[in-house]
């Protein structure tokens, strides 16, 4: 490819990150189907390739704190077509290896935040229940629609606030809020109801894991979505 073509290139990825509609409406046309059979041809679910790109298109268009929109990280380097795929594949990645982490209650990001009585259930989990916990967490996460493990990631992993968020969506802040809020509860209630399966309705360990889950909601969910590498 031609100098002059990857000058063009880079000049359609500054006008997609600064928000031109006839760009990001040519994005959506020219390159997300393109992204699309790229991934489902390597194997991926087809969930994971749509909440990848997804997230791909807020993490590329939109900043995060004071980071400028990633597509501006292309410099011309190659077509775009063939950055773009290395960006969606990474994402896609990110996201499956998200959904093999085991979820760490003993985690010291936890542990920071915690009152005496969390702390001493914490305990009770570890020793006891951990297993169950974390497998009727991470099976909720699982069950839940992609869009709402976007939103969750977004919020709770990468930082982003609801203002930026709404500005991805086109919806206003209103909405995220209800939007997060909602998700929150459906993924508390799933949690419950699996737990429930598992140890009794009307187990003391029911009653003892479920205070840990309203109190730490947000920090599970932090946990289990992280970008960690098994070590």
């Amino acid at each position: 490819m031609s100098g002059t073509e990857h000058e063009a290139d880079v000049a359609f990825a500054q006008a997609c990150a600064h928000g031109d509609e006839q760009a990001l409406a040519d994005f959506e046309s020219r390159y997300t189907p393109l992204l699309r059979k790229a991934l489902i041809h390597r194997g991926l679910e087809l969930g994971v390739v749509d909440e990848a790109l997804q997230l791909l298109r807020v993490k590329l268009f939109l900043p995060s704190g004071e980071r400028a929109p990633r597509i501006l990280d292309y410099e011309g380097q190659g077509s775009l077509v063939s950055w773009l795929r290395v960006a969606a594949l990474r994402t896609a990645l990110n996201l499956m290896r998200e959904r093999k982490i085991s979820l760490d209650l003993d985690d010291a990001r936890l542990a920071e935040s915690s009152v005496a009585q969390v702390d001493a259930d914490q305990r009770f989990i570890q020793d006891n229940y951990r297993e169950d916990f974390t497998a009727s967490f991470q099976e909720a996460l699982r069950a839940l629609e992609p869009r709402a493990r976007t939103l969750l990631r977004l919020h709770l992993v990468e930082g982003m606030g609801t203002a930026q968020i709404a500005r991805a969506y086109q919806v206003d802040r209103s909405t995220v809020k209800r939007w997060l809020a909602q998700f929150r509860e459906q993924l508390r209630l799933d949690v419950r109801a699996r737990l429930a399966a598992r140890l009794g309705e009307d187990s003391l360990e029911l009653t003892s894991l479920l205070r840990v889950l309203q109190s730490q909601l947000d920090l599970s969910i932090r946990s289990a979505m992280l970008d960690v590498t098994p070590g």
